[in-house]
């Protein structure tokens, strides 16, 4: 007898803790499971709720309703009153402009529509002064040293660049290259142009060009590089060199 009235106790817990609600720092929840954040519900803050994560009955996310949520209106449902407040993901391919990819699982990423538009890159490297016949790869603000390809095609990549001369007086010029996976000074990369400028020595000086990259492939990178050619060494303004990169 004893042994039934122990297998009756305990169907009847398990019953209980499958239909139990769990909850954090609130004792009232609505969902199946409910953290409020802040622990502010019982207070009259207007925000008390935008702290408030929930899992509803349909098994829905919810977070940040401004008033206390009870279902869910898709199986993610976030409410931010900040601008690009409401996700964020950073895969490499991300930037200003850029939008969500999906292939056919469903599997998202960051990418670039063709024709639509690029985005802008400023330099953070190289940051002396760069030598005579000597190879620089530039760093981007995007804390890589290369453009990361999220889509099959082809692109243009642009440069502005503002530097300072030092040298002889005179004609200057240099080398722009664009280099795909790897840089291979001993090549010419997939693209380059000799840049020649009258430059006056101490003196800053502008110029502008575009390098094209043809066939590029997802997960293929692009290095941008430079080389002083004549005698001299280029000092780059990186507040005013930007490189502007499309897929056209």
């Amino acid at each position: 007898m004893k042994k039934y009235i122990i297998l009756f106790g305990l169907s009847l817990l398990t019953s209980s803790l499958c239909k139990a609600q769990v909850s954090i720092n609130t004792s009232s929840p609505l969902g199946i499971f409910y953290i409020d954040g802040a622990a502010d519900n019982t207070t009259t803050s207007a925000n008390r709720f935008k702290n408030d994560v929930m899992v509803d009955v349909n098994g829905s996310l919810v977070l940040g309703k401004a008033t206390q949520p009870s279902v869910g209106q898709a199986k993610v449902d976030i409410t931010s009153d900040a601008a690009y407040g409401t996700l964020k993901m950073a895969d490499g391919g991300e930037g200003d402009g850029m939008v969500l990819f999906g292939d056919a699982n469903g599997y998202a990423r960051w990418g670039m529509l063709k024709g639509s538009g690029g985005y802008r890159l400023s330099l953070t490297a190289p940051t002396a002064a760069m030598a005579t016949g000597t190879f620089y790869t530039v760093g981007f603000n995007n804390s890589l040293n290369y453009i990361p390809i999220t889509e099959k095609g082809s692109y243009i990549v642009m440069i502005r660049m503002a530097a300072t001369y030092t040298g002889t007086l005179g004609r200057t010029g240099g080398y722009f290259y664009l280099h795909k996976n790897t840089v291979n000074t001993a090549t010419m990369g997939i693209d380059s142009i000799e840049m020649y400028m009258e430059c006056l020595t101490g003196k800053k000086f502008s110029t502008y060009t575009v390098l094209r990259a043809l066939d590029l492939a997802v997960g293929d990178k692009i290095y941008l590089v430079m080389r002083p050619q004549t005698e001299g060494t280029w000092t780059l303004d990186l507040s005013l060199t930007t490189v502007f990169f499309y897929r056209v």
